[in-house]
């Protein structure tokens, strides 16, 4: 009897290693192969030898180590989700079907003050900058009211590495925000005015007055959002809950010589 137990065991751990064969190793399935018996040198071989697609902050490891997951695998994932980091700087978004995804820089295509009526009534109101995006909905579509982004950073990455890890994608061309930048309180994430019958979203990024005047966003509409670190260049951020309507992120950071801030990172939330 116990001859068969352990055949049919074998068979399972058979089974269970094909089938995972052609998948992405994650959190869930080394714990998966803990629960199921696999030695620690079976996981780590399955590790050293697949794609992995880790989840390496505090909450996540500590939620592996009471599952049953050495410090050696613990170690080895958070060497594998360093590694990852690298040639993929940017923010993405968790998609429904669990995925990362990218969100492409959305280009200003005009902008838009209201000067000429603070003339009209000799500087009693404060004229506004507004940048404008085209169309009224982001091509990035959220269907989740608390959606979690990724934000990777690495400064030693330069811009024509950038440009080649792309292969001549947009985002390629634009990554030098994560160069400068280090972490996500370099940015701020507003909601966007839509104008329906201009096709448009705007946002005011500064305003004067006869007296004064001032650029960059108004902390007053900042939206709030948390901030885990992953790693050292590799960060999970997490909006307070957002109402159905069209958002961005925006650097508001030092802009290397030669570049202009002229793009954010926008997104939908449905």
């Amino acid at each position: 009897m116990k001859k068969l137990k352990k055949f049919l065991l074998i068979v399972s751990l058979v089974l269970t290693s094909s089938a995972m064969a052609q998948e992405t190793v994650t959190n869930e399935s080394v714990i998966q192969m803990v629960e199921l018996g696999f030695d620690d040198y079976m996981i780590i071989d399955k590790i050293t030898h697949s794609d992995v697609k880790f989840d390496a902050s505090i909450s996540a490891l500590s939620s592996m180590k009471k599952a049953g997951v050495s410090s050696e695998i613990l170690s080895l994932i958070m060497e594998k989700s360093r590694q990852n980091t690298k040639s993929k700087t940017g923010i993405y978004y968790l998609a429904e079907d669990g995925e990362d995804r990218l969100v492409q820089p959305s280009v200003f295509s005009g902008a838009n003050s209201n000067a000429v009526a603070q003339k009209l009534v000799s500087g009693l109101i404060n004229s506004k900058q507004k940048a404008q995006l085209p169309k009224t909905q982001s091509n990035n579509v959220i269907k989740n009211s608390q959606p979690e982004f990724t934000f990777i950073f690495d400064p030693s990455v330069t811009e024509v590495d950038n440009m080649q890890n792309n292969q001549g994608n947009q985002a390629g061309v634009f990554n030098w925000w994560f160069r400068m930048a280090s972490n996500p309180n370099e940015f701020v994430l507003v909601k966007l005015t839509v104008k329906e019958k201009k096709n448009l979203r705007e946002v005011i990024t500064g305003k004067s007055s006869w007296i004064t005047s001032s650029s960059g966003i108004d902390p007053k509409y900042a939206l709030n959002f948390s901030i885990e670190e992953i790693e050292g260049n590799k960060f999970k951020v997490t909006p307070d809950s957002l109402a159905p309507g069209e958002y961005c992120f925006i650097y508001q950071g030092q802009v290397p010589q030669g570049r202009d801030n002229q793009a954010v990172f926008d997104f939908s939330i449905q």
